[in-house]
């Protein structure tokens, strides 16, 4: 009889556990992901300081709680072309041609692929130059964001990024333009400058994941 209380017992903890753990992951899938949105320049240096030194490392431990929108505009000025577009940026013809390459890598690419892609392009900051190196680094093939940068359809891509920035307000007066869940705060841009993981840590209304306490 005693023998078959602990077996009963057993039995018992482990069910409490098992349900614990469904509840956990209820919890956090329950809860919505916090959306993070931001407008970079290819070659504007507080662009690559955020995205390099924040957004990257932190989107790599928390992406599971997070949905990621983002785009290489910033400062431009376009001119209709026939079909196309002229671009005229603020760091030169260079930022702009990093501008459609990121473009089109958004385009052709998993998000993981992108995201890492425009890691590797921040950091060697040399705009289009680093493009083939960047994609043998998270092994892509070059060639169709490259053959789309130098096209029409890299123009057409880069001016849609364009109207969707044109539409937000307020109008970007800074770059990276930074909106946590469709809501910008000038507050939460100078924050996730800062410290971007406590930003998207506090918005996040689940279960907090470990990664958040690094």
């Amino acid at each position: 009889m005693e023998a078959r209380f602990c077996f009963l017992k057993i039995v018992l903890l482990i069910n409490i556990l098992v349900i614990g753990d469904s509840v956990t992951v209820s919890k956090q899938q329950g809860a919505p992901p916090v959306k993070l949105s931001v407008y970079f320049e290819s070659l504007s240096t507080t662009s690559k300081t955020f995205y390099v030194d924040q957004l990257y490392p932190v989107w790599s431990d928390l992406k599971d709680i997070m949905e990621m929108d983002i785009n290489f505009y910033g400062r431009i000025v376009e001119t209709q072309l026939g079909e196309g577009y002229e671009f005229f940026c603020e760091n030169g013809p260079s930022e702009c041609d990093g501008n459609m390459m990121m473009g089109c890598a958004k385009h052709l690419w998993s998000e993981e692929k992108y995201l890492e892609f425009g890691n590797c392009i921040m950091t060697t900051f040399i705009s289009t130059e680093a493009g083939s190196v960047c994609a043998s680094y998270i092994m892509e093939d070059y060639r169709p964001v490259e053959n789309c940068w130098n096209s029409l359809e890299g123009q057409l891509l880069l001016h849609e990024i364009g109207e969707r920035q044109r539409q937000l307000h307020p109008l970007p007066s800074y770059i990276p333009w930074i909106i946590v869940n469709d809501v910008f705060s000038q507050d939460t841009l100078d924050a996730a400058q800062k410290d971007l993981r406590r930003v998207i840590c506090e918005a996040y209304e689940g279960l907090k994941p470990e990664a958040c306490y690094l």
